[in-house]
This record gives structure tokens, sequence and C-alpha cells, in this order.
């Protein structure tokens, strides 16, 4: 154990103040209890008032605080952040203290299960069931389940097996995390000789955090920072943004690769095809949009049939240009196609992660920074109503849009740098990068569009 040290600039632990926040127990233990509170309170409201009308509260807390901005952007500045206050985690740091400590079954331990209850119960019934989520009653009770799930999961199994297995955002935060500009190290020449190893016996998921650097990835790390308050030869250090993609990452599971994938389809390009083109002046004459017609005819009602539609049309595109460019760049190269796809996956990274923040900028003046003034009114029995800061009329508003186009150049060069893992030769190296790049181009033409 190392009582003292003297910290680099680029360690946020040695920063007055900012560094209380994520190390000092005290303040840490203030922001997860409010954090708490209100994860807690929107519940408890959703079904105490279960109608929209009679509560504004708890979708303003779900849909314009928690997935926003305690997820994309945090992600984006921190990495897994909020795994660090996550409610859950909170929870099951503290049951796991007297749980049954079993091991999960093998079974069970498939991280893509987690993907799987976030795409059923959130993504798909947004585009089915687009209202259905915006009630306070249902949204109550999901998170009400999946609480509930949570706390059974810390119970039962050890080494906070929930967070690495069946949580629903645990696959999306480990793999869009390597995008912050900050991570978890320590420093080495205190490990070298460190023989008591107490970061790795705080840890409540028995990770190794001397070995993070190492190995380029801080695989199932929550940010709880119980292994900084162990020694303080652990540090938060800042880094370039994404600094880790370009180098190679030693994490043999493929499930990252699903969750890049799959959310690059799911949100990224299904939204730009229903609620991008689908409110363009070309909307009658979209693919998805016809068929969603078609399908109404026969299928039955309450079902947005269109989002459907669009839905299963970015997942088709998204398979065919990612699995198909990715082969042929891989049969070029000479390399297996596995080890390729895996690599080459992390340089989609930008593509839906900084993406969504432009989705999160617009919002914020056209619906976020509104709902949560106004939740906030309503929380103290306040009549007063907050108009939104501005409209999609608004030209300026879509100056935002101009950071799809900072995530189409950053994963292009992302390619660049992955395929060149793999080759050295000029000629080789531009044939597999312009089949890998095929989702990339598709993305700026729909940016174009």
């Amino acid at each position: 154990m190392v009582r003292q040290i003297q910290r680099k600039k680029s360690d946020i632990f040695g920063w007055p103040f900012i560094g209380l926040m994520f190390k000092n127990k005290k303040v840490l233990f203030i922001v997860r209890a409010f954090v708490m509170a209100l994860f807690v309170s929107a519940i408890y409201f959703g079904i105490t008032y279960p109608t929209l009308q009679e509560n504004p509260y708890t979708t303003a807390i779900f849909w314009s605080l928690f997935w926003p901005f305690f997820m994309i952007v945090s992600l984006v500045l921190l990495g897994p952040a909020f795994c660090g206050i996550c409610p859950h985690g909170v929870m099951g740091r503290a049951i796991n203290k007297f749980s049954l400590k079993k091991s999960m079954p093998k079974w069970m331990q498939k991280r893509g299960i987690g993907l799987g209850i976030l795409l059923i119960a959130y993504w798909v019934p947004v585009y089915l069931f687009p209202e259905l989520l915006k009630s306070p009653y249902i949204a109550a009770i999901l998170f009400m389940m999946l609480t509930v799930f949570a706390m059974l999961s810390y119970y039962i199994f050890k080494d906070m097996a929930y967070c690495t297995y069946l949580c629903p955002i645990g696959a999306v935060t480990k793999g869009y995390g390597k995008i912050g500009m900050a991570e978890l190290r320590t420093y080495e020449e205190e490990c070298f000789t460190c023989k008591t190893f107490d970061c790795a016996l705080a840890c409540t998921s028995h990770l190794q955090p001397f070995l993070f650097e190492k190995k380029n990835s801080m695989r199932d790390c929550t940010l709880c920072m119980d292994c900084a308050n162990a020694c303080e030869a652990v540090s938060f250090t800042l880094t370039a943004p994404g600094a880790t993609l370009s180098k190679n990452i030693n994490d043999k599971s493929t499930a990252h690769t699903w969750v890049f994938i799959l959310l690059l389809a799911v949100i990224t390009i299904t939204m730009k095809f229903h609620h991008g083109l689908g409110h363009s002046a070309l909307k009658t004459s979209l693919p998805w949009y016809k068929m969603g017609k078609w399908m109404e005819h026969f299928m039955p009602s309450g079902v947005d049939w269109i989002g459907f539609s669009a839905l299963i049309m970015a997942l088709g595109v998204t398979f065919a240009l990612v699995f198909g460019g990715f082969f042929v760049a891989a049969k070029i190269l000479k390399v297996q196609y596995n080890k390729y796809l895996h690599s080459l996956s992390y340089a989609l990274i930008p593509l839906m992660i900084i993406g969504s923040l432009s989705h999160v900028g617009t919002f914020f003046f056209v619906s976020y920074a509104s709902s949560l003034t106004n939740a906030f009114y309503w929380l103290i029995s306040s009549d007063t109503l907050v108009k939104p800061l501005a409209s999609f009329r608004d030209g300026w508003v879509h100056i935002f849009a101009l950071l799809n186009f900072v995530a189409i150049i950053w994963s292009e060069i992302l390619v660049y740098k992955r395929v060149s893992l793999f080759t050295r030769s000029f000629k080789l190296k531009i044939s597999a990068i312009l089949w890998s790049s095929l989702i990339i181009y598709f993305l700026l033409f729909l940016a174009i569009l």
C-alpha cells in the first residue's frame, strides 16, 4: 500500500476540489445519494402519478437526464464514470457484503445478455410503440423490474457479476467508455515493488487495476474508486480522447463487437432513417415508409409499422456493409476474419457515440432543458411552465449536426490506424480501408442527404 505520492499534473485525483469529487469517500457518498434519490423518486412518482399530464417528473429524470447526460455525455468525457454512481451498482456493492456469493452459471456468463435486455426492453419499444415509454407508469415499472432483477442477482452471485454480464447498459459503458478522456491507471514505479496488492483486494469485481495500462483495457471496471481509496498509487489520468482505440486492445470478448454494430444499426442508422429522413420532403418515397404503410393494411393497429420497417432495414443495411466490407478486407489482408472483425469494430465507436452527442445537443435546447426545469417546478408544487429554448425551425439548432461529420472523420482515421496494425503494404492498406469503410461512406451519404 502506498499512503502518499507525488501526483502528475494529468492525474485528476491531484486536482484541488475536482479531485475530491472523484476520490473523497464523503463527496462520493453525497453524489451517489443524490443520484439514488433521483432514481427512487422517479420510480415512486411514476407509480403514484401514472400519467404524463399529472407527472412530468419521471420521464424527465429517466429520458432527459439519465440517458443523455449521465450516459452519453459522461461516456465521451470520462468513460464509464456513470457506473461509479449508478444506483444499481451502489446497492450491489452493499448487498455484496452479505450475498450468497455463488458463482454465476456458465450459461449466464454471456455479455450479450445485458445487450439483449437493452434492445428488447428499450430500443424495440421505442420504434414499435413510440408513446409507450413516455408513460411515467410504464417507465417506472420498467426500472423497478430491472432493479428487482439486479438486487436478486447481486444477492445470489459473487464479484458483482450482474454488472459484468446482465446489466443492460454494462456492455455499452464498457465498450463505448474507451472513447473517454480519462483512464484509471497506476504509478508503475510503485507497483513494481508492491507486495500487498491492496488495489486488487479492494476491488469488488476482483480486477487488477495495476495491469489496466499494460493491457490497454480497463476490462469490467466500474470506476467505483474503491481501489483508489485503498492505495494512493492508483491514478485517474487524463488522456487524448479515444487514445486506446488506435492500439492493440487486449480484450478477447466479442460482446463489444456486437455492441458497436447493433447499436450503430439500432440507434444511429435507424434514427437517421425514421427521425431524420422520415421528417424530410422525401418521406413518402422512402422504402421503409412505403413498407410500413403497406403493413398497416393487414397488421395489428397500435404499432408504428413505419418505425419497425426502418429498424429492420437499418439492421439489414448495417450488417451487409459492416460484415460484408470487413470480410472482403480480411480476405485482401489474408487475416482471420473474426480477429479482423473484432479489431476493426472499435473504429465504429465514434459513429454512434459522437453521433449521439449531436442528438443530445439539439434536444437539450428543443426538449431536455425545459423538461427538466418543468420537472423541478412540479416537484416543488409550482404551476410555472417553461417553454423549450428552441425549436427545429431555428436554424442555429442544427449546428450540432456537424458532430456527425466529426464522427465520420474520426472513425475513418481509426479505420486507417487499425488496418495499419495488420499490414505495412500501402496497396493492401488502401484496399482494406476502402472496403472496411463502407458503413462510414453510407453514413456520410445520409448526413449530406
